[in-house]
C-alpha cells in the first residue's frame, strides 16, 4: 500500500463518492435539526407563549434522546454495518420533519422532536467509523476536517433558508422542506454506497475490539472522564448559542430582516474562520487534539467574560455572541472526530465517537431550557455569566486532560 504522502494524499475514485456521501448525509442531517432554532419564535407566537422558557422544551427533548441514542448508535457503529443505520436515520428523521410540520400543539411538538433525536443519533459515530475504514493517513486528516465544515455548510444553509421560508411563506415549511431534501438523500444514499467486502489492513485494530478493556489500562479511567465533562461543558455552551442566537436577535426586536439575514450570513464566515483557527493551533501542537482543545477553552472563556461586561450593548453582545459561535464550532470537530481517531487502534472508533457525542448534547439538553429560564424577559446578561462560569470548569478540566492523556497514549502506545 502507498505511503499517504504526496500524490497519495489524494483521494481514490471509491474515496471520492464516500467523502460525497457522508458529507451529503451529515449536511441533509443539519438541515433536518438546526431548521427549529429559526422556527422557535414563530412557533411561540402559533402555540400562544409569550414566556420563551416553555418553548425550549422542544430542542431540549431532542437532545436528551439523541445524546441518550449516541451511546447505542456507537455500540452498535463498530459492529455492523453503518449502510443501513444511516439509510434509516435519514429517512425516518425527514418523516418526523413532515410530520411536525403538521403540529398544532406543544405535546405533540415535544413529542415528535424528541423522536427526531432518536433517529438523527444514529448517523455520526456509523459515519466516523466509515472515516476510519476507507481512509488512512494524510487521506483521514483531509476527511475529517471535511467532516468538520459540515458544521458550518449546514448551520449556514439551515439558517438562512429556513429565514426565507418562514418570513415568505410559512414556519411549517421550515420542516417540510428539509424533509423533502433529506428523503431523497436517504435514497441517494441507500443505492449509492456499497458495503465493504472486507475491512482494509490500515483500519484493522492492532490490540483489542473491546472498548472496556481500556478501562484496566493505566491512565484511561481519568482521561475518559475528562473527555467527557469538556464534552459536556462544550454542549452546554454550544447548543445554547446556536439553538438561541436567532431568538436573541429576535428579542431585541432592533433588526430587520435584511439585518437578520446579514448576521447569518456573517455567523457562518466566523465559524469557517474558527475551524481554519482550530487548524493552526493543531499544526502547532503537532496535531495534538488535547492540546487544541485547551486553548481553544481559554481563548473562549475569555470571549464570554468580556462579554459579561457588555452584555447591555445589544449590538456589542451580538458580536461577541457569534465571536464565541466560532470557537464552539473550532471545539466541536476535535472532541466529535480528532479526539475518537486518537483511538482507532482499539478499534472503538464509532464507540468513543458516539459516547463524547452523547455527553456533549446531554449538555445540550441542559443548557437549553436553562439557557430560556435564563433569558426570559430578554435579559441576556444572566445567560453571559453562566456561559463565563461554564467555561472557567471547561478550561480547568481540559488541562487535566491534556496531561493525562498524554501519559496514557506514551504508557500505553509503545512500539
Amino acid at each position: 500500500m502507498e505511503k499517504a504522502n504526496g500524490s497519495a494524499a489524494k483521494f481514490t475514485g471509491r474515496q471520492k463518492l464516500i467523502a460525497i456521501l457522508c458529507f451529503g448525509a451529515y449536511l441533509s442531517a443539519y438541515l433536518m435539526r438546526v431548521n427549529i432554532s429559526i422556527a422557535l419564535p414563530e412557533i411561540a407566537k402559533y402555540l400562544g407563549y409569550t414566556d420563551i422558557s416553555a418553548i425550549g422544551y422542544i430542542p431540549g427533548a431532542f437532545f436528551w434522546t439523541y445524546a441518550l441514542g449516541q451511546l447505542i448508535s456507537g455500540w452498535l457503529g463498530d459492529r455492523i454495518s453503518p449502510k443501513y443505520m444511516i439509510a434509516v436515520g435519514l429517512f425516518c428523521s425527514a418523516v418526523i420533519n413532515l410530520a411536525f410540520s403538521f403540529a398544532s400543539s406543544l405535546t405533540a411538538m415535544i413529542i415528535l422532536w424528541a423522536i427526531n433525536g432518536a433517529f438523527q443519533s444514529m448517523l455520526w459515530a456509523p459515519i466516523m467509523k466509515t472515516i476510519v475504514i476507507n481512509f488512512e493517513g494524510t487521506r483521514l486528516g483531509k476527511m475529517t476536517f471535511l467532516m468538520s465544515m459540515t458544521l458550518v455548510v449546514g448551520y449556514s444553509l439551515s439558517w438562512s433558508a429556513s429565514t426565507i421560508i418562514k418570513t415568505f411563506l410559512d414556519w411549517r415549511f421550515v420542516f417540510s422542506v428539509p424533509a423533502v431534501i433529506g428523503g431523497l438523500f436517504a435514497v441517494v444514499w441507500t443505492v449509492l454506497y456499497k458495503k465493504e467486502e472486507s475491512v482494509p489492513a490500515f483500519a484493522q485494530n492492532t490490540v483489542s475490539s473491546k472498548f472496556s478493556s481500556l478501562f484496566r489500562m493505566k491512565y484511561f479511567p481519568a482521561t475518559v472522564v475528562l473527555m467527557l465533562a469538556v464534552g459536556l461543558l462544550h454542549g452546554i455552551i454550544k447548543e445554547s448559542i446556536n439553538t438561541w442566537l436567532p431568538t436573541m436577535m429576535d428579542s431585541f426586536g432592533s433588526f430587520s430582516l435584511s439585518s437578520t439575514l446579514g448576521v447569518l450570513v456573517i455567523v457562518p464566515v466566523i465559524n469557517f474562520i474558527g475551524i481554519v483557527f482550530m487548524r493552526m493551533i493543531m499544526a502547532k501542537g503537532k496535531s495534538n487534539s488535547f492540546y487544541t482543545v485547551s486553548v481553544l477553552l481559554i481563548i473562549s472563556f475569555a470571549v464570554a467574560l468580556l462579554s459579561v461586561f457588555i452584555s447591555l450593548n445589544t449590538v456589542a453582545l451580538v458580536v461577541m455572541t457569534i465571536a464565541l459561535s466560532g470557537l464552539t464550532f473550532a471545539s466541536n470537530p476535535v472532541l466529535t472526530a480528532f479526539f475518537p481517531i486518537e483511538f482507532s487502534k482499539w478499534n472503538c472508533v464509532s464507540t468513543v465517537a458516539g459516547t463524547v457525542d452523547c455527553m456533549i448534547y446531554f449538555g445540550a439538553a441542559l443548557s437549553s431550557p436553562l439557557t430560556g429560564f435564563l433569558a426570559d424577559g430578554s435579559d441576556w446578561s444572566k445567560v453571559t455569566l453562566m456561559w463565563s462560569a461554564v467555561l472557567l470548569v471547561a478550561v480547568v478540566a481540559s488541562v487535566l486532560l491534556k496531561n493525562d492523556s498524554a501519559a496514557f497514549f506514551k504508557t500505553n502506545t509503545k512500539s
